[in-house]
């Protein structure tokens, strides 16, 4: 009778072991409740070919946590990451924004390394920023230059690119979301 007692008992708790570490695999360390999140972005019906996606927490509808981002793929494509790579955004109300860019930089200049030469990086940096300040000033084209020194052409209306003031509201729920996003000309998107 012992022995079967033992066994159970045994049984018991590698069920609750095995069920622990299922549990701990499927939620978030830092405890977020978090969710997938995924989709596709087109302006006037094509795809976004690169750029950046924004799903801020809507604080005004209760949803608080980090804001989610994803990189844009040439075919339009996204996957949020809140913390680690494809985790997702917190569940709940988001304010969205997309930056749309070109696919390939209309400059590139090269950018000192900030590991090897911090003081050349940063004034490296400081004339590129000058310098896209005086160009965006003669031209109608909007810029963006990243962190490598390269400047593209932003393609999308300036409404959409913060979250701020897009209008893109998306909610999050819990398990897996799709959210197809299109911009018209004048900015006003849709949610497919």
């Amino acid at each position: 009778m012992r022995g079967r007692t033992a066994r159970r008992a045994a049984a018991v708790l590698l069920g609750v072991a095995v069920c622990g570490l299922g549990a701990a695999g499927c939620g978030s360390a830092n405890g977020l409740d978090l969710a997938r999140v995924s989709g596709k972005v087109t302006f006037k019906g094509e795809p976004i070919k690169n750029g950046t996606i924004m799903f801020e927490p809507d604080e005004t509808k209760g949803t608080t946590g980090p804001q989610a981002i994803g990189t844009i793929m040439s075919d339009g494509t996204y996957i949020l990451s809140s913390e680690s790579s494809g985790d997702g955004a917190v569940v709940g109300f988001h304010k969205v924004g997309v930056l749309g860019l070109d696919s390939e930089p209309v400059s590139q200049k090269a950018m000192p390394s900030p590991e090897e030469d911090p003081l050349k990086y940063l004034a490296a940096k400081t004339q590129a920023g000058l310098e896209q300040a005086k160009a965006t000033k003669k031209s109608a084209d909007r810029t963006v230059t990243g962190l490598d020194g390269k400047t593209f052409r932003v393609t999308v209306p300036e409404k959409v690119t913060t979250t701020k003031t897009s209008g893109i509201i998306a909610k999050v729920g819990r398990g897996s979301n799709t959210f197809n996003i299109d911009i018209n000309a004048d900015g006003v998107a849709q949610i497919k």
